[in-house]
């Protein structure tokens, strides 16, 4: 099914504008509930209501397309849909550390077309300091956007001018000798079996650090580090991932090839062309 992607990102732009103002509501608050899923992640007010918020707007803007979200799970139609993260890094949340973000991504036929990430405490507007309370609510934020064979954007704020400010392009750094390597966290590396083999990746690298969920592909997409290895996230953890890094010029792998749908669970690597394989053979990915 064809869809007109310009309205589609401005949809997925409003609703990470709505999305980010509660987000803001509830950063840093005093006696935030924090509750634990199924799975022992947390989960928070700030989570549920903003994905409640995504889903009202997307449904409204685009009433034929289905919703897969990370706290209410799948509505409407399974093939043509937005896939909503509607915070990713709750635990930096949770914490009072600005690195969160709202993720959504756009699957049409089995095929993502589509990513927006929005983090709403950072860049201009950011709410980490007092600012006048009449600011203009698209110019609150740090966003990054792509649509499939039109390149990968980044700017401020959730207007479909100002968050295409720049273009992205991954790095050209091509010996792992000299790579900047970002992970997410350590623990993970172990039960999933790849301590040993992530061991002897770092030993190559010229640098690592931990920034684990959405910044660390973004700072892939931006060319500002050269690799982003996650041992296992779903799939509202990087539908909206995978157009950026690869309309960013980059490669992004799962391990074992597995395809990105709604029960992937297992790893992944964004990253330039010039490191991909040399980063997948030695994690045997």
């Amino acid at each position: 099914m064809r869809f007109d992607t310009e309205r589609c990102l401005a949809a997925a732009l409003e609703a990470c504008r709505r999305a980010g103002a509660i987000h803001r509501e509830h950063f840093r608050a005093v006696g935030l509930a924090v509750e634990r899923k199924a799975d022992a992640s947390p989960v928070t007010r700030a989570d549920r209501g903003s994905e409640e918020a995504i889903r009202e707007i997307l449904r409204r803007a685009v009433p034929e397309l289905g919703v897969l979200g990370e706290e209410f799970g799948q509505e409407g139609d399974a093939r043509d849909r937005w896939v909503v993260d509607p915070l990713d890094g709750t635990r930096n949340f949770v914490a009072g550390l600005p690195y969160f973000a709202t993720l959504i991504g756009l699957e049409l036929d089995g095929e993502l077309v589509l990513g927006a990430v929005h983090a709403a405490a950072l860049g201009p507007g950011s709410g980490l300091e007092a600012r006048p309370q009449d600011i203009d609510a698209a110019a609150w934020g740090e966003t990054w956007c792509a649509v499939r064979g039109q390149g990968a954007f980044g700017g401020t704020g959730t207007d479909p001018a100002t968050v295409r400010r720049r273009r992205l392009r991954v790095s050209e750094v091509n010996d792992l000798s000299r790579a900047f390597l970002v992970h997410g966290g350590l623990v993970h590396f172990q039960k999933v079996g790849l301590w040993p083999a992530f061991g002897e990746l770092i030993s190559r690298a010229e640098r690592t650090r931990g920034f684990g969920d959405w910044w660390g592909h973004v700072l892939v997409a931006e060319g500002r580090c050269d690799a982003m290895l996650e041992p296992t996230v779903a799939y509202h953890d990087v539908a909206a991932i995978q157009v950026l890094i690869e309309e960013a010029g980059g490669v992004f792998l799962t391990r074992g090839g597995v395809p990105l749908g709604t029960d992937f669970r297992t790893g992944t690597i964004s990253s330039n062309a010039a490191l991909a394989e040399v980063i997948r053979d030695t994690l045997g990915f």
